[in-house]
């Protein structure tokens, strides 16, 4: 069934305003606001159609099927959500996608009352995010309770720390006593070795595929079987045949040589010229 009219999610996190974007959306136009999970609407064609129904929080157990009823029904819809990852996709791929931002308005009232406020970082299961709050923060405590809670790879931890720190330190000592002491101990040494400010994240490099793992399935072998492939090639014929399926960066690496192709050559007619 073809909806009438896209409706619009505004995607946000606490304090970025998507409940205020959906007001001035709204207008001077009537409102009703509802959350995703308890929508009190049972004929979605009883709505009026001056009337525009807000339904926030989506992304938390949403009632989807009365949701749907209400897009197709052509209902003026205004939906926000935390996320997009949790918002379940048949109500995403009707809707009109618009971001709240990442300014933080509450955090800014804070600031004006409490004189020695430190903005909150917010910290999720993300490699990304726990490196940006261990970049910034200075309050280097909280950020150890927020290691332990999340409990995130010690060696995912070095390796984007040392990426971008090459400089520091004190990494290499925390480094080094990663696989010796407890994890709560190993978040602690990791959390203050960095005092906070400012600093571009470089994540590490990952090394690329392995060249022989390919080399392999084209000569008929399992990916893994490198060794075998490295003695078979010690025959002579075997390496002429298969030099022939490869490609000439292949067989430079294999260090055997890959054999030209011979060029038919065509015999020069002779001519009446030739003759004379």
């Amino acid at each position: 069934m073809k909806m009438k009219k896209r409706p619009k999610i505004y995607i946000g996190k606490w304090g970025t305003g998507k409940t205020s974007k959906a007001k001035i959306e709204v207008g001077s136009r009537d409102s009703v606001f509802f959350y995703a999970n308890d929508i009190q609407i049972d004929d979605p064609y009883s709505v009026p159609k001056d009337t525009v129904i807000v339904i926030e929080e989506v992304n938390y157990k949403p009632d989807k099927d009365k949701i749907l009823e209400l897009i197709h029904a052509g209902v003026d819809l205004i939906f926000t959500s935390h996320n997009k990852k949790d918002v379940p996709k048949t109500i995403m791929d009707c809707c009109d996608v618009k971001m709240a931002g990442r300014k933080n308005y509450y955090q800014q009232k804070l600031v004006l009352y409490c004189k020695n406020n430190i903005e909150h970082k917010t910290l999720e299961a993300n490699i990304w995010e726990i490196m940006g709050v261990y970049i910034k923060t200075k309050d280097r405590a909280r950020f150890y309770r927020d290691l332990v809670n999340l409990s995130p790879p010690p060696m995912q931890l070095i390796s984007w720390a040392i990426a971008t720190f090459p400089e520091n330190e004190r990494l290499v000592i925390v480094s080094s006593y990663m696989n010796r002491v407890s994890k709560k101990y190993f978040y602690a040494l990791f959390a203050y070795s960095w005092d906070g400010g400012y600093r571009k994240i470089v994540p590490p490099q990952r090394k690329g595929d392995n060249p022989y793992n390919a080399i392999c399935v084209k000569a008929g072998l399992k990916p893994d079987e490198t060794y075998i492939l490295k003695r078979l090639i010690s025959n002579e014929a075997y390496a002429n045949s298969l030099a022939r399926k490869l490609s000439e960066a292949d067989c430079k690496l294999l260090g055997i040589k890959k054999p030209k192709r011979e060029v038919a050559r065509v015999k020069r007619k002779a001519r009446l010229e030739d003759f004379v």
